[in-house]
């Protein structure tokens, strides 16, 4: 359950403040046990899909982890950010706007590695700004952080996250009644040599009428049960990489056989001469994949192109398999 003011850790449940701490009984605003594992898995979605966008883009080591959920009341929490905050301001629906927030160090580590330098912060530690040039630029690697977090929703529903405005004071971010209950989840995320904090920050009205209201343990068994046709209902989906290395090529050929010759036979050797392969004429022929036979077929051609049709899979065990 996410009571504010404490915060709800992920991996061991809510976290208990040491000593006495205030508690607002008109707060009646509070997810189910339920909610609070579909808000965990929405969120670890987001983060590898944050990953799985920007590790390419910016071709360094990049992680994010999600630390913990808070509720906050919208005036509160933008009291205590810093200014400057680069702060991502989307559109959910018609009626509801949310933002992420991003340490501004880590915001010019993403600019400073884009601009082929090393992702780290600006050296003026005075510096409060990003240029219009430099907004702009960042437009393209914040597009598809936001179009991660859209992603991230699509288990539960249609969700496509609208760019209304990169802002860089809290102040100017008027997008609810100060008392309004915001559900923040933190991310540490780990830029190369540069560790900042992005937060997602929703509405909880939002969230509560979103979020679905089944048995979270049922939820997951009949969409993994689907996804693997019924077979498996325990079975793991597959990863989100997975379907980005479906492009991936790979160099696939056809030995026509192999012959062993002494080395003075080789010297020999002359135009004209017939060198006798292992394989008959009828015989299926070996496909690699890599430099690795996992196939056997027949030599043939395919729209005025040389193919290959193939007979068998091997599989492993097979004397063939993998040679």
């Amino acid at each position: 359950m996410l009571d504010s003011p404490g915060s709800y850790d992920p991996l061991r449940g809510p976290r208990r403040a040491q000593g006495a701490n205030p508690y607002d009984f008109r707060q009646t605003e509070k997810f189910t046990a339920d909610q609070n594992r579909f808000l965990n898995k929405l969120s670890v979605s987001f983060a590898e899909g944050v990953v799985t966008q920007m590790a390419p883009l910016l071709q360094i080591r990049f992680n994010m982890e999600l630390l913990r959920f808070q509720l906050r009341a919208y005036s509160n929490y933008l009291n205590n950010l810093p200014d400057p905050s680069p702060m991502l301001v989307f559109r959910l629906d018609a009626e509801s706007q949310a933002f992420l927030d991003f340490d501004f160090d880590l915001t010019f580590a993403i600019f400073e590695k884009l601009m082929g330098g090393r992702g780290l912060p600006p050296r003026d530690e005075t510096r409060t700004y990003l240029t219009d040039l430099e907004r702009a630029i960042l437009r393209r690697p914040l597009s598809r952080i936001l179009g991660a977090y859209g992603a991230a929703w699509k288990e539960f529903k249609p969700v496509d996250p609208q760019w209304e405005s990169l802002e860089l004071n809290p102040n100017a971010v008027y997008l609810y009644p100060p008392g309004e209950t915001m559900v923040v989840s933190a991310f540490q995320v780990d830029l190369g040599q540069t560790k900042g904090i992005v937060n997602a920050v929703v509405p909880f009205r939002y969230l509560k009428a979103s979020i679905p209201k089944s048995s979270y343990d049922e939820f997951v068994l009949t969409r993994t049960g689907s996804n693997m046709g019924g077979t498996n209902p325990m079975a793991s989906v597959t990863p989100i990489f997975a379907t980005k290395i479906g492009g991936a090529k790979v160099p696939v050929s056809m030995a026509l056989g192999r012959a062993e010759l002494l080395f003075r036979e080789l010297l020999t050797i002359e135009v004209g001469d017939t060198i006798r392969l292992d394989t008959e004429i009828r015989e299926p022929l070996r496909i690699k994949v890599n430099g690795r036979t996992k196939f056997r077929g027949f030599p043939g051609v395919k729209e005025g192109k040389l193919a290959a049709r193939i007979s068998q899979v091997l599989e492993e065990g097979d004397e063939e398999y993998d040679e």
